[in-house]
This record gives C-alpha cells, structure tokens and sequence, in this order.
C-alpha cells in the first residue's frame, strides 16, 4: 500500500528534475541540457499549476510565481548564447539545484499535504 505522506507522480518528477541537473555538472554538457531543464521544468509545473487549480489551493498565486523565477532563469540561460565553461556550469548547477531542493522540500510539501487532504488526487 502507498503512503499517503507523498504523490507518486511529484516525487518522480522531482527526481528527474534533480537528474537533469545533475547533467549540467558534466564537462561536456551545453545549451542541450538547459533546454532539456526547461522542456521537463514546463511539463512539471503546468501539472503542479493544474493540480492546484483543481484543489483551489489557497497558496497557488505565491507557488506560481516561484515557478515562473525558476523558469525565467533557465530562459535567460538559453538566451544568452554563452558557452558554459566549468566555472560558470558550476554556479548554474548549484543554483538552479538548491533553488529546487528548497521548492521541493518546502512549498511543495505544502502543496502535497493540501492535495492529500482534498477530494482530488
């Protein structure tokens, strides 16, 4: 029987988010994988953004707009044209990656947790 402490659905998400990110670090990575970051962010958060249209999650205009800095910085990453060399992939990496531990284990549990509690799952 599953948990009812987590959805399945957010959890997989997430761990490929953080799989995508985890790419960036490679030497050889480039404006691919930040494209690849925005393709699978855009996906994540549209089904986030519709589960808490669904449920009228009362926090869903402050969670959209953490989504939508997030998606802003992987645009002005793309929209750069610039190289990423070591350094600067580094700094992207561990950025965009703590911006996104602290969304999942903070304002989406929020989220879970109201999602659990509603009549839609």
């Amino acid at each position: 029987m599953r948990k009812t402490s987590e959805l399945l659905w957010q959890d997989v998400q997430h761990q490929q988010l953080f799989e995508i990110l985890e790419l960036i670090n490679h030497a050889d990575s480039g404006p691919d994988i930040v494209l690849r970051l925005q393709q699978y962010t855009e996906t994540h958060f549209t089904l986030e953004e519709r589960y808490m249209e669904a449920v009228a999650y009362p926090g869903m205009d402050t969670h959209k707009r953490a989504h939508d800095v997030f998606r802003d910085e992987i645009a002005t990453l793309l929209e750069s044209g610039e190289e990423i060399d070591d350094c600067s992939r580094q700094v992207i990496s561990t950025y965009l990656t703590e911006w996104l531990k602290r969304h999942v284990f903070g304002t989406d549990k929020e989220l879970e947790a109201f999602i659990l509690a509603s009549a839609v799952k």
